[in-house]
C-alpha cells in the first residue's frame, strides 16, 4: 500500500504543479513513509505523486513508474495478488520485465498491453492512475470492492485526485464546504456513503469504477467496469460446496501471503479470523497473532482473550494479547478522526491491533468481508417473513428495516439539522435494494451491503487505520475466485435462517478448534457501544456550547439541549412513531460527538488540528 495522489489542468505550469503535488504528498506521507516520488510530464499538463510503503520488490518497485518507451506513467496504491501468474501470461506474449516480482510493473504492462478491458483479471486490492503522453488521456480505476481509497475533485477542467480527502484539502483548491445531504445519511448510517463525500466539492470513485480523461478535449467520464452478480447457480449437496469453500479459500488465504516483508493475522474467537489462521497453519506457515480484550470486563462481546488463546495454542502461533484500558481506548481518538477523513461513528477497536501489529509487521490478514458473504447477522429476517420483495413499501421498509437497523430517523434529523434536506438515507438505501434486479431478499441485502458499508464504512476504516500506522491489510474473504464462487451458490444454501453463517461453520469444521466452531457470533465492538461516563458539563459547555453550535450552524440548538438532557437524565432519547417507539442509545450519542469533533478538526477556522499526525 502507499498513497497516491495527481493534478491535472490542460493549461499550468511545471511550479504550480509542483507545489500541490508536495502539498497533497505531505499530507498523506503516513501512507508510505520508505519513499517519494513524483512525474510531471514534458507539456506541464499532468502532475503523478506518490509515498511508497514498500511491500514487494523493495528496490525496483519504485513509482511514478514509467514505460520504457516514455509513453506510459502510472501509479498505484494497493497489491495484485495474483500478479506472478499474469506477469507470467505476459512473458509468455514476450513482454519483458525490468523488476523481480513488483505487482506495479505488472499492472503496467496489463494495461499497456490490454487496456481497461482486462481490469478484471486484477486479483487484489487497487487505485491507480495510468496516463497515456501520447494520447493525453489519463485512467484512474479502484477496485471490485472499494478496498483502496481514491478521492477526488473535477472542477473547471481541473483534476485533483488523492488516496485520502485531507490532501486535497491540503492544496487550498478546494471548499470546505458541508454536503448537508451527506451529513443527513451520516447520522443514519454512521459513516458516509459515496459517491458524495462529507465536501460538497470532493468526491469517492466508486469501488468497481474507472474515470476517463481526454485532456485535449477537456472531457471528464466515468464508467462501471465490474458489478456485484448474485448468480444463484450452484445447487450442489452441502458437503460439496463446503469442500469447494474449503478449498477456494485457502488458496485465497495463499495468495494474501504475497509478501517481502514480515506478516501477521488478527485473531479473534470468531470464524473468519480462525479459519485464516488455521488455513496458514494447516500449510505450514509460521503465524504471528493478535487480539485484544477490554480490562475489566468479563469473557463475552468485549472479551474474546480465553477463546483466541484456545484457538493460538492449538494452531500453534507466536500470540500477542493486548488488554485494553477506557483510558487507554480513547487515547488517540483525535488521531483516528484525523486519519478517517470523514465523520465515522462505528468501532474503534481495530485501531489498536493495527497499531501493535504494525510496529514490527508490513502485512495483517484479516477477516473483512466475512460477514457480508454468510448472512451479515441475518438483517434480512424481518423483511423477509414480511414478503418485502412482493410489496415493496417505504412504510414496510422504515419500520421494519431502517428504523430497526440504523440510528437517527428522517423525522429526528429534520429536528437536528438546520437546514432543509432534499434527500434521505431511508430512500437511498430501499433505492438499491428495489432497483436491483435480484428476486431473492437475502440477495438483495448482501448487495446492498457490499456496495455501501462494506466500501464506505468497513474498507475505509481498515485501510485509513492500517496506513495510519505503516501497515497493509488484506483480506483473504474478499479475494476474486472465493467471491465468485459464494454469489454462484443459493441464498438457500449460503446462509440459514437461525445459524447465518452455519454454511462457513460447515466448511471449516475440520480446521477451526471443536471448542470454538460453534462460538456465538459477536461483531469486533468496542467501548463507543457501550454507556460511558460522559461529562454533559462539558458536552454542553464546549463540544455543543450554543455559541459553537451558531457558529457553525449545521445543527440545531434547542433539539440539541433536549437531546442531550434526555440522555443526561434518562441514559436515552425517546422517539415515537404513532403506535411505534425507538429508543436512541449511546452509539447516537456517540455518533453526534464523533460528527462536532470531526468538525472540529476539519472546518474550524479556529483550530490549527489540520496537520494532526
Amino acid at each position: 500500500m502507499c498513497g497516491i495522489a495527481g493534478f491535472l489542468k490542460k493549461e499550468a505550469n511545471r511550479n504550480q504543479i509542483n507545489l500541490i503535488l508536495d502539498q497533497m504528498n505531505k499530507s498523506q506521507i503516513h501512507r508510505g513513509p520508505n519513499s517519494t516520488n513524483s512525474y510531471i510530464n514534458s507539456s506541464n499538463q499532468v502532475g503523478l505523486v506518490m509515498c511508497r510503503l514498500s511491500i514487494l520488490d523493495l528496490e525496483l518497485g519504485i513509482q511514478p513508474m514509467t514505460s520504457k518507451d516514455g509513453r506510459y506513467t502510472i501509479i498505484f496504491n494497493g497489491t495484485i495478488l495474483n500478479a506472478p501468474s499474469l506477469r507470467k501470461d505476459l512473458e509468455e506474449k514476450n513482454v519483458n520485465f525490468f523488476t523481480n516480482n513488483s505487482d506495479t510493473e505488472v499492472l503496467l504492462q496489463m494495461i499497456i498491453n490490454y487496456g481497461i478491458e482486462k481490469l478484471d483479471k486484477l486479483n487484489g486490492s487497487f487505485a491507480f492512475a495510468f496516463f497515456d503522453n501520447h494520447e493525453k488521456t489519463l485512467i484512474c480505476a479502484r477496485d471490485r470492492f472499494g478496498l483502496a481509497p481514491f478521492y477526488y475533485s473535477w472542477n473547471k477542467n481541473e483534476f485533483l485526485f488523492a488516496s485520502e480527502l485531507k490532501a486535497l484539502l491540503s492544496t487550498g483548491k478546494i471548499s470546505n464546504e458541508l454536503n448537508f445531504e451527506s451529513l443527513n445519511k451520516y447520522l443514519s448510517l454512521l459513516w458516509v456513503p459515496g459517491p458524495e463525500t462529507i465536501l460538497n466539492e470532493v468526491k469517492k470513485l466508486p469501488a468497481g469504477h474507472f474515470i476517463k480523461i481526454d485532456i485535449n478535449k477537456e472531457k471528464f467520464s466515468i464508467n462501471k467496469w465490474w458489478d456485484v452478480t448474485i448468480k444463484n447457480t450452484n445447487f450442489k449437496s452441502i458437503k460439496d460446496i463446503s469442500e469447494e469453500i474449503r478449498f477456494t479459500l485457502e488458496q485465497s488465504v495463499k495468495r494474501a501471503t504475497l509478501s517481502d516483508v514480515p506478516l501477521a493475522c488478527g485473531l479473534s474467537g470468531g470464524l473468519d479470523s480462525q479459519s485464516i489462521v488455521g488455513l496458514l497453519t494447516k500449510n505450514n506457515y509460521k503465524v504471528t497473532t493478535f487480539t485484544m480484550g477490554f480490562d475489566g470486563h468479563e469473557p463475552g462481546d468485549l472479551n474474546e482473550i480465553n477463546v483466541s488463546r484456545i484457538a493460538s495454542e492449538i494452531f500453534k502461533t507466536e500470540h500477542n494479547e493486548m488488554i485494553i484500558g477506557s483510558e487507554e481506548y480513547f487515547r488517540d481518538l483525535d488521531k483516528m478522526i484525523y486519519h478517517l477523513d470523514e465523520p465515522y461513528g462505528g468501532g474503534l477497536p481495530l485501531w489498536h491491533v493495527l497499531k501493535e501489529a504494525g510496529k514490527n509487521f508490513g502485512v495483517i490478514l484479516t477477516g473483512l468481508g466475512g460477514d457480508e458473504l454468510f448472512g451479515n447477522f441475518g438483517r434480512w429476517t424481518l423483511l423477509e417473513k414480511t414478503h418485502y420483495k412482493v410489496l415493496r413499501n417505504k412504510f414496510h421498509f422504515d419500520t421494519l428495516f431502517f428504523n430497526r437497523k440504523y440510528f437517527f430517523s428522517e423525522n429526528l434529523k429534520s429536528k437536528l439539522i438546520n437546514k432543509e434536506l432534499k434527500s434521505s438515507a431511508s430512500k437511498y438505501l430501499k433505492d438499491i435494494i428495489d432497483k436491483n434486479d435480484l428476486t431473492n431478499i437475502r440477495d438483495k441485502i448482501m448487495y446492498l451491503d457490499l456496495k455501501t458499508q462494506l466500501q464506505d464504512e468497513y474498507c475505509n476504516m481498515v485501510n485509513k487505520f492500517s496506513m495510519a500506522n505503516q501497515i497493509e491489510a488484506r483480506a483473504p474473504f474478499l479475494d476474486n475466485e472465493f467471491t465468485n464462487l459464494i454469489f454462484s451458490i443459493s441464498s438457500k444454501i449460503r446462509t440459514g435462517k437461525k445459524d447465518f453463517k452455519y454454511l462457513l461453520r460447515e466448511s471449516m469444521k475440520e480446521i477451526i478448534p471443536k471448542q470454538n466452531i460453534n462460538n456465538r457470533k459477536r461483531g469486533f465492538i468496542g467501548l463507543e457501544s457501550r454507556k460511558q461516563n460522559f461529562d454533559f458539563r462539558e458536552l454542553n459547555n464546549n463540544l455543543f456550547s450554543p455559541n459553537k453550535i451558531k457558529s457553525q450552524n449545521v445543527l440545531n440548538i434547542d433539539f440539541i439541549k433536549k437531546f442531550l438532557k434526555s440522555f443526561e437524565e434518562k441514559g436515552y432519547y425517546k422517539e415515537n412513531f404513532g403506535i411505534f417507539t425507538k429508543n436512541y442509545g449511546y452509539k447516537s450519542l456517540w455518533g453526534l460527538i464523533m460528527f462536532q469533533k470531526w468538525y472540529d478538526i476539519f472546518l474550524d477556522k479556529k483550530n490549527n488540528n489540520f496537520q494532526l499526525n
